[in-house]
């Protein structure tokens, strides 16, 4: 998995993130985590999911780049929106990746 250097947390997540990297990293999801990752292709600028969809085998192969993690679809649609928010604030159009690589100038990969 790929991972910005500066992710989005949602509050309820945002003191366990360290872990919760780690457990994705490992496989070793628990029920309520989501994943926010920049779309592999289509007109949304953001996609949402269960982190529990990364154990398919598609992704073993297809990594997404994770900008933010959250506790909960409710969450997940929360910290969206303040991606989405801070991209138009800062560069004032919806290009997220662009927005998301000059956070850092690169992600982070492995935190085995």
């Amino acid at each position: 998995m790929k991972f910005i250097d500066r992710l989005y947390f949602g509050e309820r997540v945002q003191k366990k993130g360290n872990r919760i990297i780690k457990k994705i990293m490992k496989g070793s999801f628990f029920t309520g985590a989501y994943v926010i990752c920049l779309p592999e292709s289509g007109e949304s600028p953001v996609e949402y999911y269960s982190a529990r969809l990364l154990l398919q085998d598609y992704y073993k192969t297809h990594e997404p780049t994770i900008l933010g993690i959250a506790a909960d679809e409710e969450e997940a649609m929360e910290v969206t929106t303040r991606i989405i928010k801070d991209c138009i604030e800062k560069t004032g159009t919806l290009d997220i990746r662009s927005y998301t690589e000059s956070l850092t100038g690169s992600s982070r990969t492995d935190l085995r």
